[in-house]
């Protein structure tokens, strides 16, 4: 049975759907960390700690003890954990076997010759993977592709509450799984197949146990909050997409032929499946139209959906089993699997910069140390720091939820002008971490700070111990 199974693996009609999970695995286990992996991280340690999950800002001298809506705390404890048990390299394993599942199921849903298959997935998995990074955004794609799964397939519908028990409890994108209930209700009524009350029932039940978290229903009055803020900030990954890179021309290209095959071929949406597929594929492509991070759930709907649409017959010839072929197959996907291992080892044992696990240099976190007094910092500095000056509080980070808009935006038009006084006399900042080249560290310089270059271009400034307060200009 298992000698069955392993030849399958490498058959003329698996091999190839063999080397793309292969590439896939390869290229998840190579995703960077990212500011937001490093609090994650801090506050999962805290909560292992405490034994509490935490829901008050403890890191920063700005707004401590602020209550911080807290939507990824079962992330956090996940993270930690697994981080505790083998450091980063674990915890990227967890992430790129997140990634894979998702990109596994979204294969199964993608009919056609294997060639077109593996193309079709290959690209979509190629085009998001510029998002993968270790953060509780790489959970949310397995939890959503797994939602879109028992959607399609009107499979174990009784597994989606607790399905989306565990995923509003880990990260608040589940709403996105709220997308495509909407989706599969509005194809079975159209359709008339007889599954709309059940669905909305279902629906029903999945948005009581949203409620089952820390937050309560406030969750679902957090959320748009936290996202009209990300894009009043201009944060990269809230912005609309446009053609300035080739993952988001792709993104552009992909939604055009779904509406356009769309239309071309509306006759087969009489299928419940097939128009559950392209009302959330049409869904996901609206919302990333005006987000770029909804761009990675929109190819998990729009791959299946183009393959469906298409209509590809399977050729004969590519079911039939070519046993002379199976060990040359065997032997070439293992050597890949080999060279893709090593490599990956290699990568984590040297750190390759790519990865981005060293992100704050330890000649700047010593002087960091030397500086007392109130620390500032930049919004995307902010994370690292709490990971790796954990006796240190600090001015602000990527959480964003625990700081009032007003101080954001403050901070930003600091960062862009240099006009600091205002707001460090505010805050009673004594040590200021930032760039040359940055408006605030040529100012800083100009009113006597005193500077020390601690890495490539990061530099400690410390206020002059005779400098007094002076007003803004």
């Amino acid at each position: 049975m298992i000698a069955n199974r392993l030849e399958r693996l490498f058959d003329r009609q698996h091999f190839p759907v063999t080397l793309l999970v292969v590439a896939i695995v390869f290229s998840a286990c190579l995703m960077p960390a990212q500011s937001d992996t490093w609090w994650q991280l801090r506050t999962g340690e805290e909560i292992w700690r405490s034994g509490r999950i935490v829901l008050q800002d403890n890191f920063t001298h700005t707004v401590s003890g602020r209550r911080w809506p807290n939507h990824e705390w079962l992330t956090q404890v996940l993270f930690y954990a697994v981080y505790a048990a083998g450091g980063l390299p674990l915890l990227t394993l967890l992430c790129a076997a997140a990634i894979t599942v998702a990109w596994l199921i979204v294969l199964s849903l993608t009919p056609g010759p294997v060639l077109f298959r593996v193309a079709l997935v290959g690209g979509g998995a190629a085009w998001s993977s510029v998002a993968w990074t270790l953060r509780p955004q790489m959970l949310t794609m397995a939890l959503f592709a797994s939602t879109l799964w028992v959607l399609v397939r009107r499979r174990y519908l009784w597994s989606l509450p607790p399905l989306f028990l565990l995923w509003a409890n880990l990260h608040g994108a589940v709403a996105l799984g709220g997308v495509l209930i909407v989706a599969a209700a509005l194809a079975s009524l159209r359709a008339g197949d007889g599954r709309f009350k059940l669905l909305l029932g279902i629906g029903s039940l999945c948005f009581v146990a949203t409620t089952l978290t820390p937050l309560g229903v406030s969750l679902w009055l957090e959320l748009p909050q936290m996202m009209q803020r990300s894009e009043a900030y201009g944060i990269q990954e809230w912005r609309a997409p446009d053609l300035s890179t080739w993952a988001e021309a792709a993104f552009w290209a992909t939604g055009g032929t779904v509406i356009a095959l769309a239309v071309v071929k509306r006759r087969a949406l009489q299928s419940v499946q097939t128009l559950t597929l392209v009302i959330a594929a049409v869904f996901l492509f609206l919302m990333a139209s005006g987000s770029a991070r909804q761009i990675p759930p929109f190819f998990v709907c729009a791959v299946p959906t183009i393959a469906v649409l298409l209509n590809v017959v399977v050729p004969h010839e590519e079911r039939v089993t070519r046993r002379a072929s199976v060990l040359v197959n065997a032997v070439s996907g293992a050597a890949c699997a080999i060279a893709a291992a090593f490599f990956v080892a290699y990568a984590w044992s040297t750190h390759l910069p790519r990865l981005r696990w060293d992100p704050v240099p330890s000649s700047v976190l010593s002087a960091i140390e030397e500086c007392r007094g109130p620390l500032y910092n930049r919004y995307n500095d902010g994370g690292a720091l709490l990971w790796f000056a954990k006796h240190r509080k600090i001015f602000i980070d990527s959480r964003q939820d625990p700081f009032p808009a007003e101080l954001v935006l403050e901070h930003i038009q600091v960062e862009k002008s240099g006009n600091y006084r205002q707001l460090f006399e505010r805050y009673h900042i004594e040590c200021a971490l930032t760039n040359q080249g940055r408006p605030l560290a040529a100012r800083l310089r100009r009113d006597g700070w005193l500077e020390r270059r601690a890495a490539g271009t990061w530099t400690v400034y410390r206020r002059p111990s005779k400098q007094v307060a002076m007003s803004p200009l």
